[in-house]
């Protein structure tokens, strides 16, 4: 995932100028606080912001004066420090406010190499581990464009990360007029992380730019949310996701249109989906609708537990499923309500889906996304997967499971 530039970023233009304005007026806050969903370019766009800051060729530029600024401008002992050489002319080049791509400090930050770029993420494994997986989470950037940052539950930003970042930041940058501190998922750093650097972030000083990633804002504290400033990101728009997957050679054509949609804007989701079967996991969901509108349980209680492997294949599998029911639903209202500028996500199946939307309106259709939805918001706690499925698509094929038990359900889920 080599470093683009921010005027490369996908599908955030607002972000894109927004940042390049700062670049160019050299006015940096403290810092920043990316947040959005997963997967739309975050990490790649603090990248990007902290190339430019660092390259040669934006305003502010200039390496710093030898001297302490705290001082007077006195050197270590007391005395007048010498001047600092000044920095070669650029050949009386203009200023930018993206990265030029071509001067050292570029080169060096586009390969992840630069001294005064900072770039920490959660890991998992064990500490003794900790440099090799880090040199090949960094080589794996490097050689792959469409690199997908993925964790398990225990990875977390380490703890000797960050007191070995607190240690660089009493000195001075290397080489740049400043330092660029980048924290990817910063959602996953401890407790006492955050009340370590807490004062670094809200007084970094002109040399030390802070930047930090996040797609679960709620799980920052307070603390450091407020003394950041947030940029928002949107989900990426789905025919440029789609671009890109044929583009890199992900995948094509139908393929890449479902992958796409199923992604719900996120790129590394649709990188991410583009390695497994997604073709078929989209057959085998969509055949659990002929049990559905027969009003089959027997056969549609089967189909769930072969889905779901008899509740043993987890919760993204369940997930999966019910979204890939969702993309169908989306497709009969654009059949039924759509002018026909976008082809179907499962356009394979256009006369079905036609002959379905012919039958269901809107309000149908709500209802059933409502029951999809409610199952979808459940998976996240103490659910059984092949119960859930069986409930939920029992109920949208328009079965009443539980009407007239007692207690009556308080919320009727059966009159959405």
């Amino acid at each position: 995932m080599p470093i683009v530039s921010l005027a490369g970023l996908l599908g955030q233009p607002d972000v894109t100028a927004f940042l390049r304005g700062i670049v160019s007026r050299a006015r940096y806050g403290n810092a920043y606080l990316f947040t959005g969903p997963a997967g739309v370019g975050k990490g790649t766009a603090a990248l990007a912001f902290a190339r430019a800051a660092l390259c040669d060729r934006v305003p502010g530029a200039a390496p710093p004066a030898a001297t302490n600024a705290d001082d007077g401008g006195l050197g270590l002992f007391g005395m007048d420090a010498p001047a600092a050489p000044e920095a070669p002319a650029a050949e009386n080049l203009p200023m930018l406010d993206d990265a030029c791509g071509e001067c050292p400090a570029c080169r060096k930050s586009g390969s992840l190499q630069h001294p005064d770029l900072k770039f920490l993420f959660p890991v998992s494994g064990v500490e003794a581990k900790l440099e090799e997986t880090i040199s090949e989470t960094l080589q794996g950037m490097r050689d792959d464009p469409l690199f997908v940052f993925q964790y398990d539950q225990a990875a977390s930003v380490r703890l000797s990360l960050t007191r070995e970042l607190q240690r660089e930041l009493a000195f001075r940058p290397y080489e740049a007029s400043r330092r660029v501190v980048i924290i990817r998922d910063c959602d996953r750093m401890r407790e006492d992380q955050y009340s370590a650097l807490l004062k670094s972030i809200e007084e970094p000083g002109a040399s030390t730019l802070w930047v930090l990633t996040s797609s679960r804002i709620s799980r920052v504290p307070a603390t450091i949310r407020s003394r950041c400033q947030t940029v928002k990101f949107a989900p990426l728009p789905e025919r440029a996701v789609e671009q890109v997957l044929e583009q890199y050679g992900k995948a094509s054509g139908p393929l890449a249109r479902t992958l796409a949609a199923l992604a719900s804007g996120s790129l590394a989701r649709a990188v991410a989906l583009s390695r497994e079967d997604a073709a078929g996991q989209a057959r085998t969901a969509l055949a659990m609708l002929e049990p559905v509108r027969a009003r089959n349980q027997a056969g549609l209680w089967k189909a769930a537990q072969d889905a779901t492997k008899f509740g043993r294949a987890g919760r993204e599998a369940l997930r999966r499923t019910l979204e890939f029911h969702e993309l169908w639903l989306r497709d009969l209202l654009a059949a039924r309500y759509g002018d026909g500028s976008r082809p179907l996500v499962f356009a394979e199946r256009e006369a079905e889906i036609r002959a379905e939307a012919a039958k269901t309106d809107a309000a149908e259709i709500r209802r059933r996304l409502m029951v999809l939805e409610e199952a979808l918001r459940s998976i996240d706690g103490n659910i059984t997967a092949d119960l859930t499925l069986f409930s939920a698509l029992a109920r949208v094929g328009g079965a009443r499971l539980g009407e007239g038990a007692w207690p009556a359900h308080q919320t009727a889920r059966w009159d959405y």
